[in-house]
């Protein structure tokens, strides 16, 4: 359940978001068009991440995410596409896709999370894009149940 210091007028969130640098990529159904970017953050019902090409909202995706082996992927909905400065950010539902995978795909985030900012205690800078990759290197194959 989202907390009170989520919830304004101007954006009035269900589930709690977490911020996260974790890769992903989409791909348009109707059109072959294909983009990689970073996460921004994402909830169970969703995420946000930066695209230098715009989508309409209601547009369905196919999300990729590079958290295991193989390859997460998931239908979203484009719900909200922003204009920024050089770029658009873009807010895409989860559809067609089980609570479990959702709470799944969070505790990746939270989990590499937990480790970039073990690894900077130790006086290691790490970026969220390294940490993703090395997490899933040392632990993507026990959290996922890959033999």
């Amino acid at each position: 359940m989202a907390r009170d210091a989520d919830m304004s007028d101007d954006n009035k969130r269900q589930h709690t978001r977490y911020s996260t640098s974790l890769p992903v990529s989409f791909t348009l159904a109707e059109v072959v068009a294909s983009e990689s970017a970073y996460l921004n953050n994402i909830s169970i019902s969703g995420m946000s991440f930066n695209s230098m090409i715009p989508l309409e909202p209601g547009t369905v995706i196919m999300l990729h995410f590079p958290v295991s082996k193989p390859v997460f992927s998931t239908p979203g909905l484009v719900v909200w596409c922003r204009k920024m400065a050089f770029q658009y950010g873009i807010g895409v539902g989860f559809i067609d896709v089980d609570e479990e995978f959702r709470l799944r795909m969070v505790e990746v985030v939270r989990s590499i999370d937990k480790y970039r900012k073990q690894e900077q205690r130790t006086g290691r800078t790490v970026s969220g894009q390294e940490a993703a990759l090395e997490w899933i290197e040392l632990f993507g194959a026990e959290f996922f149940g890959a033999k």
